[in-house]
């Protein structure tokens, strides 16, 4: 059952990573950033009530203080790398915001060992190296389509990868520590927190944004639309990996999870976004798919 949430949210995440990448163009400042993804973190919230009502579990919104501070760390790291991930994709090849997200998952990975006693097979190990030489090859490739990465641009996508770690782990957090909880109720309480965080960073720091014009939603309804395919995507993309953490070990499933994304967006990013598939690139994706069956073996 695992792998099948897991494929689910994989198609959720890619589809949410078309939107992103569509959205991106009307992001002109942090601001807009910000603003966005208060809209997009406010409907997650909403899409998270309709879910517990169609389940009959309204009533299970009053929570422990384990799941509220689960959820507050999940909701912190969210927010953190929503705001990153979408003012990254305007700078760079699409797949490379992917490359950081893939060493990401060794945070998660690094934790669930040490604290849940998870063990890493020798096949597991040899995966994940191979799955570092294809985002080594990747990276090669990024060069050759865009410019070269500048290092505010390398800490920017380092964060962004280790928030996505920090927000993949307290899924792992929630399934071992909050026994029989609602996963509908913590990814809600996630997205509440994230929307939390978001509006107090754009009112702390938005408003002496340098573009004092209308906001990024004014006379732009085709972005408002996309926001809300996102957050719909986004909440049922955490769902379902939350449920396959459940099922599978961190060591499989995050670099199952970012190696598959690697593929799917760099297909993505070649069918409709038209950046080329090069030599190098093939062998980016064919170290990959190596990788991620390796990892998986017996």
């Amino acid at each position: 059952m695992g792998y099948l949430f897991l494929a689910i949210a994989l198609l959720c995440g890619c589809t949410k990573g078309y939107c992103g990448k569509k959205t991106s163009g009307a992001v002109k400042e942090l601001r807009d950033a910000m603003l966005a993804n208060i809209v997009r973190m406010l409907f997650c919230v909403v899409v998270g009530f309709a879910v517990l009502a169609l389940q009959g579990e309204v009533s299970r919104l009053r929570v422990d203080s384990n799941t509220l501070l689960i959820a507050a760390f999940s909701g912190i790291a969210t927010a953190m790398f929503v705001v990153l991930w979408l003012v990254e994709v305007k700078k760079g090849a699409y797949m490379m915001i992917d490359v950081f997200l893939l060493l990401g998952s060794i945070f998660p990975i690094a934790v669930s060992t040490v604290l849940f006693g998870e063990s890493i097979k020798i096949n597991q190990i040899i995966g994940f190296v191979v799955l570092t030489a294809a985002v080594i090859v990747m990276c090669s490739y990024n060069n050759s389509v865009q410019e070269k990465m500048s290092l505010t641009s390398f800490i920017l996508l380092f964060l962004c990868g280790l928030a996505n770690g920090a927000a993949a782990l307290s899924q792992k957090l929630f399934v071992v520590y909050v026994k029989d909880g609602s996963n509908a109720v913590f990814n809600l309480y996630t997205y509440v927190f994230s929307a939390i965080v978001l509006a107090a960073c754009y009112l702390l720091f938005g408003i002496k944004g340098t573009r004092q014009s209308k906001n990024v939603f004014s006379n732009n309804k085709a972005l408002f639309c996309y926001i809300c395919v996102m957050a719909l995507c986004l909440f049922l993309y955490s769902y379902f990996m939350t449920m396959a953490a459940a099922y599978l070990p961190a060591v499989i499933l995050y670099p199952l999870s970012q190696g598959a994304g690697l593929i799917l967006s760099s297909l993505m990013a070649a069918l409709f976004f038209k950046e080329k598939i090069t030599k190098t690139c093939m062998l980016g994706l064919i170290l990959a798919f190596a990788g991620l069956i390796v990892m998986n073996m017996l």
